[in-house]
């Protein structure tokens, strides 16, 4: 078990004050890795001192704290420490220097970063010097550069156990990249004219806050660059390649909930804007979906196709989905009113009884920061996908991420409070069209999207099956190579519920033993383990993985609700592994 300190009165004090604090996404992002975990204040922990790896995120109580964490890993425990030293210097074995508002990483032939792509721009952190910290992984690299080298990431051994620091701020790393600015104007276009987003419409690219020169690369074979690096995802591999490296120094097990079941290593996603809702074009696309044997989301317009259309896609099993027009110069305006009204006139089209759970906006329109996802909420809306980008040179992974993440309230009076719903990125749209997605990049997108065991979610209108015959090869082709890479295709419905369930499970250790427990009964579930399994479960399948730069036992089987217990052998008591001795980050 992980366990972590949070005192949430820093993050009170912040919005009492109209201030955004962002301490408590670290346990969102323990989430999202599938990671159980236990939080407690300074004060809590304190009293039970809970054996294994302790997370700190803030730290009360000063001297008698840092006494005490001191004894802590000296009795075969350890810390690590997110984006700050929180006065743990001495144990930490660095200096403490000034603030760092954004930079990136260059983590140089260090193992945790192996087989990494991406500039890892990060917000926030700190600075530090080591002293007596015989392990430093990284540098920072500072906009306006200094002179001087600082390291992403320390370790120390303190007697039996360990002291590491992670220097930079990853809760308000994710945070700042998935949701970006508030949209209040044009966002400054690319220098190369690859991404003129001043274009007088408000939408959710003019939000993002990566580089145009420093955050972009180009496909194999292409010449126009766009985010081709998921730099979120890969930091999420960092963290995991962290927590199991600790783990494995500390001679403890850890358990990993998998993203996807049967051990998929990620998920194939199509959705289709209805711009038009012309019949023949809704007929060609649903041919074409049926020859590829996929599923597909199709975010409808008002006032929606006929009936005719309706119930084709409703009986061959796609997901009916709602396309919000906000667009002015289609009649359209901003308003949860008009949001309101045209998803009810979408939901009179649809004869099953199921809700729409799903929307994206037109032209991907956003205004202001988190208030359409309110809107969202109040209207039932479990996945929203209008972030991403809308021209040639912003698409991929503009927010950073292919990973559904639940998005946060602003501070203040929204106490960055986490919506019950997925925000899920469009990576891109329409290829094989050049000034669009050609198929070197949408491959790209594809494999990248696979390699951080994300979701490649592409849009495909269906006006243009229509109007050109490459289209219908350019979707059979991507639905093939995504399954020969081993992606199932789904809908965002099967993806909202598959999340949904996969966060009513949990692990903890016992002596010996895992407990698993589950809210309800669900298939195919994954767990990833760093220790040999003693005597199993009922088990689907069992196979040894590389995840994370570590060689893990994967462990696929059906739970019952409640409890499931899986036993374990003991560690080997050899000394650790060498973190050089891992192998390039990479799936299965």
């Amino acid at each position: 078990m992980i366990h972590v300190i949070w005192d949430e009165h820093k993050a009170f004090q912040a919005w009492e004050q109209g201030s955004p604090h962002y301490g408590h996404y670290f346990m969102e992002l323990l989430h999202q890795l599938g990671f159980s975990h236990t939080v407690y204040s300074t004060e809590s922990w304190l009293r039970r001192l809970p054996p294994g790896l302790t997370i700190v995120l803030t730290l009360d109580n000063g001297t008698q704290a840092i006494a005490a964490i001191r004894a802590y890993c000296e009795a075969g425990n350890g810390i690590l420490t997110i984006g700050d030293t929180f006065g743990l210097d001495a144990v930490l074995g660095v200096v403490s220097l000034s603030k760092v508002q954004e930079g990136r990483i260059d983590w140089g032939d260090a193992p945790v970063a192996e087989g990494l792509h991406s500039s890892f721009r990060f917000f926030g952190g700190r600075l530090v010097e080591p002293r007596d910290c015989p392990t430093v992984y990284g540098e920072l690299l500072l906009p306006h550069a200094t002179g001087s080298s600082y390291p992403a990431y320390t370790l120390r051994p303190v007697q039996s156990g360990l002291a590491a620091c992670l220097c930079v701020d990853l809760p308000r790393t994710f945070i700042l990249l998935q949701q970006g600015l508030p949209v209040w104007k044009d966002g400054l276009p690319s220098p190369d004219g690859s991404a003129l987003i001043n274009d007088h419409v408000l939408k959710t690219d003019d939000a993002c806050l990566l580089d145009w020169t420093q955050d972009r690369g180009c496909a194999d074979g292409e010449e126009t660059p766009f985010f081709l690096h998921p730099i979120l995802d890969e930091f999420r591999i960092v963290l995991g390649h962290l927590l199991y490296s600790c783990h494995e120094r500390l001679r403890l097990p850890l358990a990993q909930v998998w993203f996807w079941p049967g051990g998929l290593p990620g998920i194939g996603h199509i959705s289709h804007d209805t711009d038009g809702n012309f019949p023949t074009a809704a007929q060609l696309m649903l041919d074409s979906l049926a020859e590829a044997k996929v599923r597909s989301t199709w975010c409808i317009i008002a006032p929606g196709y006929d009936r005719t259309i309706m119930s084709r896609i409703e009986s061959e099993g796609h997901e009916p989905a709602f396309h919000y027009n906000a667009l002015e110069s289609q009649g359209g305006c901003w308003e949860e009113a008009e949001f309101v009204a045209q998803l009810d006139t979408i939901r009179q089209t649809i004869a099953i009884p199921d809700p729409i759970l799903t929307n994206k906006n037109h032209f991907l329109r956003w205004e202001g920061y988190s208030e359409f996802y309110e809107w969202c909420e109040r209207a039932g809306i479990r996945v929203e996908q209008s972030r991403g980008g809308t021209k040639q040179g912003n698409k991929g992974f503009l927010c950073g991420t292919c990973h559904p993440f639940r998005p946060v309230a602003e501070g203040g009076a929204g106490r960055n409070r986490l919506f019950p719903l997925y925000s899920m990125l469009t990576l891109a749209w329409d290829p094989p069209f050049p000034l669009r997605c050609t198929m070197n990049e949408a491959r790209s997108i594809l494999k990248r999207s696979r390699e951080v065991y994300g979701v490649a979610h592409f849009l495909f209108h269906p006006t243009l099956i229509e109007r050109s015959p490459e289209v219908k090869p350019a979707l059979l082709e991507l639905v093939d190579y995504g399954r020969s890479q081993g992606l199932d295709w789904w809908t965002s419905r099967q993806i909202q519920e598959w999340l949904d369930a996969r966060r009513g499970v949990s692990v903890r250790p016992e002596t010996g033993k895992l407990v698993l427990t589950s809210d309800g009964a669900l298939a195919s579930v994954t767990l990833l383990l760093n220790a040999p399994v003693a005597e199993l479960p009922t088990v689907g399948s069992v196979r040894q993985v590389r995840r994370f730069g570590h060689t893990l036992v994967e462990l696929t089987l059906d739970l019952p609700a409640g409890d499931t217990e899986i036993s374990l052998q003991a560690l080997n008591a050899a000394a650790p592994a060498n973190d050089n001795d891992h192998v390039p980050v990479s799936p299965v």
